[in-house]
């Protein structure tokens, strides 16, 4: 039981502090990189900086796409925390790495590289709870861990918004007061790696602490086995890929497909959306961002507690559908408290749907394959997240200045997107209703081993 409670609450506190950074900087990514991105005119074509700052999420989520299985497979063999330590350690450098952008093609590399330390630590992460869970407290235990990581997403805005306005008082202009924000994030971001190798255990060795020996051979071994990789034909573009598993897990492939591809074709443009829409400044973006991520944060364990004692799947499809009608209506004109208020109940229902779903794919996933089918999980859901935001780019970018008057209510042009993604909510909801099924387990072929060949031959001279 010490050794559960001392890794979750490692993996927890880690969770915190990276996601605290992250927190800090991304919701304003869009209005950082709006500042000195330039179009693109090559003649036959241009690129408008919306759609560049969609290809900055799509360069994390394509470097995650690929390696999040690959590495969710290897941790299955040679254990999680020799991988996690090495997305830590990345973690730390990217961070000072976004303030030292100087253009769109440097910060295009940061966010690379940040999908490969993301496929390094949070698939694999997750099986590492599970693998410490006990049936009865899987869902508790992911929904603590993912409070984790809200809990930082909601803390973050807050603290970028105010590191913001304090550097404004020290510096001249936008960009460099953003640039002394996230150096200041880098310096705490630290933190993460240092609690993370302090109590974080790893179950091959029983122990907690690597040596800096440890973790170079880490860092080393990742680098081989990921240079090692080659171009090929993806796994699922191949028919075996599905046909050895279930019904259920490919439904799972499905909706995480869908919610990548829903969510990152907006939360790439809102702050800008606001910004431009609502005339808020960074700071009180964030303020916005932060009352509505820990307004919700409170329902992330009411999440895991539901999952555990109700049926994951009906929790999924409520909260699935009711996250995409509050999506709906971010796009009609309203007051402040209005709009802090939608962001707020959309918060609080992806926070129930987080810990749920988290523990619907646990449920539906055999312990030995865990590692590589979360990796899968996430790979779907990054593969959607690669073309989520190239499309909301260049749809934001054609109704960005439209309005129109719906009913006499005025509705901005950001409600395309919020349309579509809403239509690809309600579809997630029904691929959960009618293909996911609670005891449904992943089918392998695989070579019987001694003692089955036994109990088979046994089976056939006793007919």
């Amino acid at each position: 039981m010490r050794r559960e409670t001392q890794t979750l609450f490692g993996l927890m506190l880690s969770s915190f502090i990276v996601n605290l950074g992250f927190g800090a900087i991304l919701p304003f990514m869009a209005i950082y990189a709006n500042n000195f991105f330039h179009v693109w005119d090559w003649g036959f074509v241009k690129v408008n900086i919306v759609t560049q700052i969609g290809l900055l999420t799509s360069a994390m989520m394509i470097s995650r796409a690929f390696l999040a299985p690959f590495y969710g497979k290897i941790s299955d063999k040679a254990g999680r925390k020799p991988l996690m330590v090495v997305g830590m350690a990345m973690y730390v450098i990217l961070t000072f790495g976004f303030g030292l952008a100087q253009a769109f093609w440097s910060l295009f590399l940061v966010r690379f590289f940040q999908g490969i330390a993301s496929a390094l630590v949070w698939p694999i992460a997750e099986s590492a709870v599970v693998d410490i869970s006990p049936n009865d407290k899987r869902g508790r235990n992911l929904g603590w861990f993912i409070l984790s990581m809200s809990l930082g997403w909601s803390v973050g805005p807050f603290l970028g918004g105010g590191l913001f306005s304090l550097s404004e008082l020290i510096v001249n202009t936008e960009v460099a007061a953003f640039r002394v924000a996230f150096f200041f994030m880098g310096a705490i971001s630290s933190i993460s790696f240092i609690v993370f190798n302090l109590m974080v255990i790893d179950p091959k060795t029983q122990k907690a602490k690597m040596s800096i020996k440890e973790i170079g051979i880490a860092i080393k071994e990742v680098i081989i086995v990921t240079v090692k990789i080659r171009p090929s034909i993806p796994e699922f573009l191949k028919p075996s890929f599905w046909k050895e598993r279930t019904g259920s897990l490919r439904a799972l492939f499905i909706m995480g497909f869908s919610n990548g591809f829903g969510f990152s074709m907006v939360f790439p443009i809102l702050s800008l959306f606001l910004e431009e829409r609502y005339l808020l400044s960074p700071n009180y973006i964030g303020y916005v961002f932060g009352i509505a991520g820990i307004a919700g944060v409170v329902f992330n364990p009411i999440g895991g507690y539901l999952a555990d004692k109700t049926s994951k799947k009906v929790l999924v499809i409520i909260t699935a559908m009711s996250s995409g009608i509050l999506l709906f209506f971010l796009g009609f004109e309203m007051g402040l408290y209005a709009l802090i208020g939608l962001f707020v109940g959309r918060q609080m229902v992806q926070q129930v749907n987080m810990p749920a779903f988290r523990a619907l794919q646990a449920d539906l996933i055999e312990a030995e394959k865990r590692g590589s089918e979360f990796g899968n999980v996430q790979m779907f859901f990054n593969l959607g997240a690669v073309i989520g935001p190239i499309i909301g780019g260049v749809i934001y970018d054609h109704f960005r200045y439209d309005s129109w008057n719906i009913a006499g209510l005025t509705t901005y042009g950001i409600e395309v997107i919020l349309l579509i993604t809403t239509i690809i909510a309600f579809f997630s909801a029904l691929v959960t209703l009618l293909f996911v099924k609670k005891k449904d387990m992943v089918v392998f072929t695989k070579i019987p081993s001694q003692e089955e060949k036994e109990i088979v031959s046994v089976v056939i001279e006793g007919e």
